[in-house]
């Protein structure tokens, strides 16, 4: 855990955070980065300016906040060291967590939109508390995800989708969230996090880049969610999920020193050879 945080709990002694491939003190930056990425229909957000994108993820910002009330062990000064750094996210109304009721009447496209960014950050974190649920004006159910601290990992270790155990995810996705899907550019989505602040390293951008080749190649091929999350998560703690292993195999395929560009090209190689077995 990060120097001075608020509960106490012992400091990380090599630096990770609860979730393998996530840094101590990178939680805010995750939790802007995943509403910057949800990009709304019609485009990123910087050219669009509307607040909620695809997915529902709520408004939220980079902070800096100094109040006494915080956690400081060694006495509390108004200076700038003090400074407390985070993330400020925009209150939603609702009406409970998924956790309060079952999985049966989330409409199909709700839990869909949740996929596609859990997918896409290769969420570590996503269980049915930090899913928000309330009723619109029609009653329709309308599912908020929230809690994104772990998203965008080094590795994909943790990965973990709650989801995956939802009738819902075994529908395949429309040809709007299909559509949505193909304009999605991993490229373009590590400029434009790098244009609000946060140069990803070289290990989160590959996480990024990956998971963005998955998404779309599986709905090439006409994977369901299900499908494409059980490549992304493991089985048990020990066994190695498909990413995983597709991983290990493209770097024990080439020799020390290669491009970046050339590994990933790899990847792609090898995630087409095992998709190609999944759907025959």
């Amino acid at each position: 855990m990060a120097v001075h945080n608020p509960r106490g709990l012992p400091l990380s002694s090599n630096g990770e955070g609860l979730k393998r491939g996530t840094k101590v003190g990178e939680g805010a930056l995750r939790e802007v980065a995943a509403y910057i990425l949800d990009h709304p229909r019609s485009g990123p957000r910087a050219l669009t300016g509307e607040a909620l994108g695809f997915s529902g993820v709520p408004p939220t910002i980079l902070v800096r906040c100094l109040h006494e009330g915080f956690n400081h062990p060694n006495g509390y000064k108004c200076t700038p060291k003090n400074v407390k750094i985070g993330s400020l996210q925009l209150f939603m109304k609702h009406d409970g967590s998924c956790e309060d009721i079952g999985p049966g009447a989330f409409p199909v496209d709700e839990v869909h939109r949740i996929t596609v960014l859990d997918i896409r950050t290769a969420n570590a974190d996503r269980h049915s508390g930090n899913i928000l649920f309330r009723k619109d004006q029609d009653g329709k159910t309308v599912l908020i995800p929230i809690d994104h601290g772990y998203c965008l990992p080094e590795t994909f270790e943790d990965c973990t989708f709650d989801w995956l155990y939802w009738p819902q995810v075994r529908e395949p996705y429309s040809p709007d969230t299909l559509e949505y899907i193909n304009s999605l550019d991993a490229e373009q989505d590590i400029a434009l996090l790098k244009f609000y602040g946060w140069d990803l390293s070289i290990e989160c951008a590959r996480t990024l880049r990956i998971s963005t080749m998955l998404l779309k190649k599986g709905v090439e091929r006409g994977l369901t969610p299900f499908a494409i999350g059980s490549i992304m998560c493991r089985e048990t703690v020990t066994k190695e999920s498909v990413i995983e292993e597709i991983v290990r195999e493209a770097k024990d395929s080439l020799l020390p020193g290669m491009s970046e560009d050339t590994f990933l090209g790899a990847i792609s190689q090898i995630m087409d050879s095992r998709l190609d077995k999944l759907t025959k």
